[in-house]
């Protein structure tokens, strides 16, 4: 008996399993068409923000430095109370300028290239947390000083309620470790006794607004920048909001933020007097004047609130 070819074994037409037949090709090329259509102009001209995204990165290192600092020290926070005018290379004892970071950026010798170096002296009590003084740059930020010919070696500061007392011990008496007085939170006026406001030197005492509710780093202006730490006044109402030290603006009219429970945004103001310095007298001296009104600023009134509560 004769067998049977492999062929001889089908007598219909031989279908196919894997294939697309030609008017489904054309459905999905159409199909195609559309989406190219669609989603084209929607992603025209935009672009990755990098800058931004360094800038997110690098404020969750400082909020991770800060956090771990505050756990091995028993709860209590870092020093904020740096006197805002004074040269941290030349001062003859430097132990008694301890900060988160020591330095101020309206003296040329701590705002240029050796300020790197004092980002990481031990006086800088974050320093033992975050060993590149480049975290504290951002990169987005492009201003040079005329004096040092150099870039800010830092463009972060700390929310002015939160920190503890360390030059302040030394300078004018105050207790050491004890929260920062927070003279700038009534807003109109510096008030050194002022007790309307809380302020924050330890991590439990994050009670009000609460540590996902309090901002402790911004992204600080280059005109207003100077010590490291950012007033904010945390009265505002209807007619009276002020401002002394100004955001950056530099993500497209937005700044970074880091929280005291670690989260960390990128915020959008809604005016342009938040991140436009008006009255400074030079790069990192502050405002002309004692506090500047900034009547019914939408920022204020969204940054009050997580700056400070009352007692």
């Amino acid at each position: 008996m004769k067998a049977l070819s492999p062929s001889a074994s089908h007598s219909g037409p031989v279908s196919s399993l894997n294939g697309f037949t030609l008017i489904e090709l054309l459905v999905i090329v159409a199909m195609m068409a559309v989406l190219t259509a669609v989603v084209l102009p929607a992603l025209a001209g935009t672009k990755p923000n990098v800058p931004a995204f360094q800038c997110l990165n690098n404020q969750r290192q400082i909020i991770l430095g800060w956090q771990m600092y505050a756990s091995d020290n028993n709860g209590l926070v870092p020093p904020n109370d740096y006197p805002y005018t004074t040269a941290y290379y030349t001062y003859p004892n430097k132990f008694q300028l301890k900060n988160w970071a020591v330095g101020t950026m309206v003296q040329p010798l701590d705002a240029g290239a050796l300020g790197f170096r004092e980002l990481t002296d031990p006086n800088s009590l974050l320093s033992a947390y975050i060993t590149n003084a480049s975290v504290y740059f951002c990169p987005a930020d492009n201003y040079i000083d005329s004096r040092s010919h150099a870039y800010h070696v830092r463009s972060y500061s700390m929310n002015s309620a939160v920190g503890t007392i360390w030059s302040y011990y030394y300078l004018s008496g105050l207790p050491l470790g004890a929260p920062v007085k927070g003279g700038w939170l009534p807003g109109n006026v510096y008030n050194p006794n002022q007790t309307t406001w809380l302020t924050y030197g330890k991590m439990s005492s994050f009670t009000r607004p609460g540590p996902a509710n309090t901002w402790i780093f911004i992204d600080e202006n280059a005109y207003s920048i100077n010590d490291g730490s950012f007033v904010m006044p945390a009265a505002a109402s209807p007619g009276a909001t002020y401002l002394l030290d100004f955001a950056s603006g530099r993500h497209g009219k937005a700044d970074v933020l880091a929280f005291a429970d670690g989260h960390v945004i990128v915020h959008q103001w809604q005016d342009s007097r938040t991140y436009t310095p008006a009255g400074i007298v030079q790069p990192g001296g502050g405002s002309s004047t004692s506090t500047l009104q900034s009547p019914d600023n939408l920022d204020c009134f969204y940054l009050a609130p997580l700056t400070s509560a009352r007692r």
